[in-house]
């Protein structure tokens, strides 16, 4: 008999066991997609209109953005240029609970530092600094076809209205 109850109770086990990690990976999914607001930016994005005012000088850029959004992550690859401005940024970052931390680094000018805000499903908030440079960058959601990037970093703006 204690026989008969062992071999139930290690089938039973095994079976909850099963279950409870069948659970656990489908909530972690689930959370997971739902978890971070960037997915609805996935992919190439293109300027329209974008505008930088740089010392007090306003001049129109052309920009490009690319955001690849693997599970909680977020990496964004942001080339802008004009008659004398060029940048090339690189952010990455995790997103968890809405709270983003990452780094970011721009390659034209050699720095690097660290990011860290709030992103939600219509918008994202993020402070950053490093190398030099402490700004906010927010990113507005207004369709699954336009978006905008500002940038405020050092007493200049970037204006980026971007759409697919």
């Amino acid at each position: 008999m204690s026989n008969l109850f062992y071999n139930f109770w290690n089938v039973t086990r095994k079976g909850v066991i099963a279950s409870v990690l069948a659970m656990a990976v489908s909530i972690t999914f689930v959370g997971t997609a739902s978890a971070n607001p960037f997915k609805k930016v996935a992919g190439s994005w293109r300027s329209a209109g974008a505008t930088a005012t740089i010392k007090g000088n306003k001049e129109r850029i052309k920009c490009r953005a690319r955001y690849n959004v693997p599970g909680r992550n977020v990496k964004l690859n942001l080339k802008c240029s004009g008659p004398g401005y060029f940048i090339n940024v690189h952010v990455d970052a995790r997103v968890i609970g809405g709270k983003v931390k990452g780094s970011w680094r721009e390659t034209q000018f050699a720095k690097s530092g660290w990011l860290s805000g709030r992103a939600s499903s219509k918008s994202s908030n993020l402070s950053f600094a490093g190398g030099g440079f402490n700004g906010a960058l927010s990113i507005r959601l207004s369709s699954s076809k336009r978006h905008a990037i500002y940038i405020r970093a050092n007493g200049n703006r970037i204006s980026i209205p971007l759409r697919r």
